[in-house]
C-alpha cells in the first residue's frame, strides 16, 4: 500500500470517528463540559479531510490524458445539467422559491459523480 492511500485510509477513518462523535455528543450527552469543542474539533478533522481528498483528486487529475478529461467532463456536464433540471423542477412543483444556491448540490454531486475515482489512479491512463 502506497503513502498516499494509507493517508486516505486514515483520512477516512478519521470522518467515519468524528461523525460517531459528533452524533453521541450532540444527541445523547448535552450535559459534557466540553461538548462543543469536541464537536468543533471533530467538525474541523471532517472538514480538513473534505479539502484533502479534495486537493488530492485534483492534484491526480494531471495524470489523465486528454480524451480521458474530455470524456469526464462531458459526464459532469451531463450529470450536472440533468440534477439541476430535476431540481428546479422539484422546486417548481413544490412551490418553493428557486435561489441560485440550489446549484451547489447538484454541482458537488455531479463533480463526486465524474470525478470521485480520480484520487485513487496508481499511473497514467494511456
Amino acid at each position: 500500500m502506497t503513502k498516499s492511500n494509507r493517508l486516505s485510509v486514515v483520512m477516512f477513518c478519521l470522518i467515519l470517528i468524528s461523525i460517531g462523535t459528533v452524533m453521541i455528543f450532540i444527541y445523547w450527552r448535552d450535559d459534557y463540559a466540553y461538548s462543543s469543542e469536541i464537536v468543533l474539533g471533530c467538525l474541523g478533522v471532517f472538514f480538513l479531510s473534505i479539502l484533502y481528498f479534495v486537493v488530492l483528486t485534483i492534484w491526480k487529475m494531471r495524470l489523465l490524458n486528454k480524451y480521458e478529461l474530455k470524456e469526464r467532463a462531458g459526464t459532469f456536464l451531463k450529470w450536472f445539467a440533468g440534477l439541476s433540471v430535476m431540481n428546479l423542477l422539484f422546486s417548481y412543483f413544490t412551490s418553493s422559491e428557486i435561489t441560485g444556491y440550489e446549484f451547489f448540490t447538484s454541482f458537488g454531486l455531479a463533480m463526486g459523480i465524474a470525478f470521485s475515482d480520480v484520487m485513487f489512479l496508481k499511473k497514467k491512463s494511456y
